[in-house]
């Protein structure tokens, strides 16, 4: 079987290239498809790529594109495919486009009586008047991943925080900015992966330490990401009694359902000092980082990792969730 991997390659490490794959991850990524027996192709998600598929003609995908641009840029892609009549590891065409808004995601989880933060789509300062109570809130680009625009200073206090801040990452992102009550708490991060006729095995539970960097404010976002990102500060497995766990992997399963997910995915919750869990966001197309040398590491498969999943393994079993799921034998 020809099995293609389309992405985004990381160029620069700058904010708006994060999402992107280095050339690190593409070469573990090969590896897998590589360590099956099956042959590898490699194709750039750039303007150019349905000509390169099309001449390439593989007969399995793995998606790993971001898109180039637009608010449903992550779903330009699995588009394509479906169209052309491809199969391909992930999410499809309206997972992919409600994972990358988060406000949309929310409402969809609320209808299936899943918590999540109380929250606002604010397109101008104007409209942020209407928030009057419910202090404090954390601000976030609505179209954007991997706390792309999460600092300390978006966590506001009152109405004129509020407005300032609102106009100033409008003005920054060019699009709307979801307003998420503030839960203070402890935050988890739960690894999802596809098994064939059953459900989802959730990987080790993830929880960030936010002791050991009091700097962040208790916000997860860019600087804690980078700047400031170590193994020391992650608790993997997560040291939370089984009645916990269990609710966490059960909201998980529900959230992997109700979005229609398939194959992957990373999902943040946080818990408050009575014990209840929050959706944050789900990302349907996790970083697949995994450099020890240079600390480059995502979540998801350091999660897999710590589950008994090689890396290797890992890229075999994505493949095996997709292949149940059209008929293929890999």
């Amino acid at each position: 079987m020809r099995i293609a991997l389309i992405l985004n390659t990381r160029h620069a490490e700058s904010e708006f290239e994060v999402e992107y794959d280095p050339p690190h991850t593409i070469e573990l990524i090969k590896h897998g498809i590589l360590a099956t027996g099956h042959e590898y192709l490699f194709i750039e998600a750039d303007e150019n790529f349905v000509e390169n598929l099309k001449a390439l003609k593989p007969d399995l995908v793995i998606n790993r594109a971001e898109g180039l641009r637009g608010d449903s840029r992550e779903s330009h892609v699995p588009a394509i495919l479906e169209m052309l009549g491809i199969p391909y590891v992930g999410s499809n065409v309206l997972t992919t486009a409600i994972g990358l808004n988060k406000a949309w995601a929310k409402k969809i989880l609320c209808y299936h009586g899943i918590s999540t933060p109380k929250f606002y789509l604010c397109k101008s300062d104007q409209e942020a008047g209407r928030i009057r109570s419910g202090f404090p809130y954390i601000l976030k680009p609505n179209e954007e991943g991997s706390s792309m625009g999460i600092i300390e200073e978006n966590v506001v206090h009152n109405k004129t925080q509020l407005r300032t801040r609102i106009r100033h990452m409008i003005e920054e992102y060019q699009q709307p900015i979801l307003v998420e009550q503030f839960i203070e708490g402890r935050e988890f991060s739960t690894g999802l992966l596809g098994r064939p006729a059953q459900d989802p095995e959730v990987l080790s539970i993830l929880e960030i330490d936010f002791s050991k960097f009091p700097e962040v404010g208790g916000v997860f976002g860019q600087r804690a990401k980078t700047v400031l990102d170590s193994l020391d500060h992650y608790i993997c497995p997560a040291q939370i009694p089984k009645k916990l766990r269990n609710l966490l992997e059960r909201l998980s399963i529900d959230v992997w359902y109700a979005l229609d997910v398939k194959d992957f995915a990373r999902i943040d919750f946080r818990m408050n000092d009575k014990e209840e869990f929050f959706f944050l966001e789900i990302n349907p197309l996790p970083g697949l980082d995994f450099d020890m040398e240079e600390n480059d590491l995502s979540f998801y498969p350091y999660m897999a990792m710590k589950s008994g999943c090689s890396y290797d393994d890992l890229v075999r079993r994505l493949l095996e969730s997709a292949c149940a799921r059209y008929g293929l034998k890999l």
